[in-house]
């Protein structure tokens, strides 16, 4: 089942987004997104590139890390924050 996400579009309906999409967005954040010490991407410059909040962020890595294309030289997406491995390689 894919998760929806929506907002009110001030016309009277919620325009629904499916977290597939995010998860493009994090994709795209990854390929910009300096790689840190160990090869790793920070949870908190994906925020700042996308501009998605990071439980969003977390749960598209989560469920879509699989779809994502990802650049050979990252080895892990790490949460710098809460000191967490949110993926490895």
């Amino acid at each position: 089942m894919n998760n929806i996400y929506g907002e009110d579009s001030g016309k009277g309906f919620i325009k629904e987004v499916p977290l597939s999409t995010f998860a493009k967005a994090v994709e795209s954040g990854i390929y910009k997104a300096p790689l840190r010490e160990n090869n790793r991407v920070w949870l908190s410059d994906l925020w700042l590139i996308t501009s998605l909040p990071e439980d969003l962020i977390k749960e598209a890595i989560s469920k879509y890390i699989e779809e994502i294309d990802l650049p050979d030289d990252v080895e892990e997406i790490y949460d710098d924050e809460k000191n967490k491995v949110l993926w490895k390689k």
